[in-house]
């Protein structure tokens, strides 16, 4: 586990008692407008305060009630705020998409009359964007949610955009003659004739009402949904196995089961204030001063799934040896991994069977062979003379072949589906012509990916929709010793199975795969020139969003740092894998178990950056309203907004 907030937590007991007090006053106090205490008096919304040895019974008991009130309360309010935003969002996805068609024909119309040149179309088309987000309407909120926004547990959609572009000095091209010339559009044989503000105009507000939307369902997800709904399932294991432990320690006296039990319960406690706080981040800050958008911030909500798991399992075996006839606990299902309601994975994806151990290891023993083989490939491509573009073409072939082979040994099968609106969009933009800087934005829900998007990015539908006639290769975005769980160590020697040490393999992501490489931990910071190279001289780049999830419903918000640097140019073509996470979870930690399953990558529509990234001005660096966009694409996409 990495050093972190929760351990100096649990290292100053007082301090750590205090700040899980407060957190959990202003927690409820932020919370309450939402409904969660209907028939709580006054007295009854004051948490009680001190550790596990000033507490009684009674105490104990009303803490675990006013969690409880939480925990029953959140699944129908998230699935009906999240219902709520979904609905609004996707019935805006077809406007914007036509939006992104009309602003190719105008600007094909703008350079084929010499009006002036693609740079100097977007810098008009710029004007309009900026302006109609200064003058957008104020998203109005309820009492509740406006109660989260002031604890800084939520936010308003487009509200920093909005401040920005507001202080921001426009410039009035009212008299310039281009808005006035005549333009068109076609759909279907159908044509729309405007001038050119006005068309303009449209395409902006289009975008803009998409952007709300999407940050609305996204803020909504994080909010009762990674928070809410994951949070209350961990507070509710803590608050009764704090109660439970009391009973139990009053009818046997301490053990040593006991007191490992209770230092559970204060380690979760230090990490759900950890947790809590890493909420209540401003997303629009630089770089965030906890964990919300990094690779720790998984680590943590792993380990609470893992931790709360274990006082389940502790504290019902105790229940049971002390004979007390108590109720044992129930482990929330979003922890035990089979949730129900709403924005749950699809019942058709993920798992389908469980199978022994001995077969598990049988399987891995069969998949040493492909993988070696596709490691001695990879070095007889770095030790020879061609040129980098054929080894990157080679070597995308080899990884197909050994993800094939992966597929077959362990069960997979993979089934891909091509958003209807995909090949309108992509005909409109001519990608065929390979002349676009592409970003493949995939989600990145387990280490189950790594294994899939070869055949993926390979296979003949996703070829099809592109308009390639043969497989390209891109770069990946990878880690740094992204193989070390699988390497065997012998003493100085480090393999792993792929038959090369991990520092080895990080060699021929670059050399041979051309892959950009960085550390685990840091986010884009060095890494942004390679990625930006690797776009403007490959195909494209995949760019695997955020770190693997810790349960199958958690979609980690997307880094701003990214958007700010993208070309204005890009095209942003979003992937979603359905049932990763089920066919390989990350919990426990250093779990390699991997399942027979069904996965469905599903590919969005192409999304313009030139349309949708907002305009590179310094005051604007932070695009934390389209990375929420984005996020908002995986989820409505990844998850199921039916019930299931």
């Amino acid at each position: 586990m990495p050093d972190s907030l929760h351990q100096g937590l649990f290292e100053n007991p007082d301090g750590m008692v205090e700040v899980y007090d407060r957190s959990a006053q202003e927690l409820i106090e932020a919370i309450r407008p939402e409904g969660y205490f209907e028939g709580f008096s006054e007295e009854d919304l004051i948490w009680p305060k001190g550790g596990a040895e000033d507490l009684r019974e009674p105490d104990l008991k009303k803490r675990r009630d006013l969690v409880e009130a939480l925990y029953k309360g959140i699944p129908q309010l998230r699935d009906d705020r999240l219902g709520e935003a979904f609905e609004q969002f996707e019935s805006l996805a077809g406007s914007y998409h036509e939006g992104n068609r009309i602003y190719l024909q105008l600007k094909d119309q703008f350079i084929s009359k010499n009006a002036g040149t693609a740079q100097e179309f977007l810098k008009l088309y710029q004007t309009l964007y900026l302006d109609a987000l200064a003058k957008g309407d104020e998203y109005v909120m309820d009492v509740g949610e406006a109660s989260l926004v002031e604890a800084r547990i939520s936010r308003a959609p487009l509200s920093h955009a909005q401040a920005v572009a507001e202080a921001l000095s426009k410039v009035t091209l009212e008299d310039d003659p281009k808005w006035l010339e005549t333009y068109s559009y076609s759909f279907d044989g159908e044509s729309t004739e405007g001038i050119l503000r006005d068309l303009l105009r449209d395409v902006a507000q289009r975008t803009l009402d998409y952007i709300a939307a999407g940050e609305l369902l996204s803020t909504r997800f994080n909010t009762y949904s990674n928070m809410g709904w994951f949070g209350g399932a961990v507070w509710k294991v803590v608050t009764d196995a704090e109660w439970l432990l009391l009973r139990i320690e009053d009818a046997q006296g301490e053990t040593e089961e006991l007191m490992t039990a209770q230092s559970n319960v204060r380690l979760t406690q230090c990490m759900l204030v950890e947790f809590f706080q890493a909420h209540r981040e401003d997303p629009t800050q630089l770089r965030p001063e906890n964990y919300w958008y990094w690779q720790p911030y998984a680590y943590l909500t792993r380990d609470m799934i893992d931790l709360s798991r274990n006082l389940v399992e502790k504290v019902n075996q105790m229940l049971l040896s002390t004979g007390l006839g108590m109720s044992e606990m129930v482990l929330p299902k979003v922890l035990g991994g089979n949730p129900t309601g709403r924005f749950v994975e699809f019942p058709h994806v993920g798992k389908i069977r469980t199978i022994s151990s001995f077969a598990r290891k049988m399987r891995f023993l069969r998949w040493i062979r492909p993988c070696w083989k596709v490691g001695r490939s990879r070095l007889r491509l770095l030790q020879s003379e061609m040129a980098a573009e054929e080894k990157y073409r080679l070597a995308w072939e080899k990884w197909r072949e050994w993800s094939e082979e992966t597929k077959r040994i362990f069960e997979i099968k993979v089934d891909i589906i091509i958003d209807p609106e995909f090949k309108a969009v992509s005909r409109a933009l001519d990608l065929g012509s390979g002349k676009h800087k592409v970003l493949i934005l995939p989600t990145h829900q387990s280490l189950m990916e790594n294994l899939i998007h070869f055949p993926v990015f390979q296979s003949d539908e996703f070829l099809d929709a592109m308009g390639w006639d043969s497989p390209v290769p891109f770069a990946i975005l990878a880690r740094t010793g992204l193989f070390s769980t699988t390497s065997l160590r012998l003493g100085p020697w480090e393999l792993s199975m792929f038959g090369v040490s991990p520092k080895t393999n990080d060699v021929l992501f670059e050399a041979v795969d051309g892959y950009v490489t960085r550390e685990s931990l840091d986010g884009t910071a060095h890494t942004t020139s390679k990625i930006l190279d690797a776009m403007e001289n490959r195909p494209g780049l995949i760019y695997p969003t955020g770190t693997t999830a810790s349960f199958a419903e958690q979609l980690i918000p997307l880094q701003h740092a990214l958007f700010s640097k993208l070309p204005q140019d890009i095209v942003i073509i979003p992937v979603v894998f359905r049932g990763t996470h089920s066919v390989w979870p990350r919990c426990p930690k250093g779990n390699l178990d991997i399942n027979p399953g069904v996965i469905e990558a599903v590919i969005c529509p192409p999304m313009l950056g030139e349309t949708t990234l907002l305009p590179k001005r310094r005051s604007l660096r932070i695009q934390a309203e389209t990375a929420a966009l984005f996020q908002a694409v995986h989820i409505a996409s990844l998850l199921n907004p039916d019930t299931a």
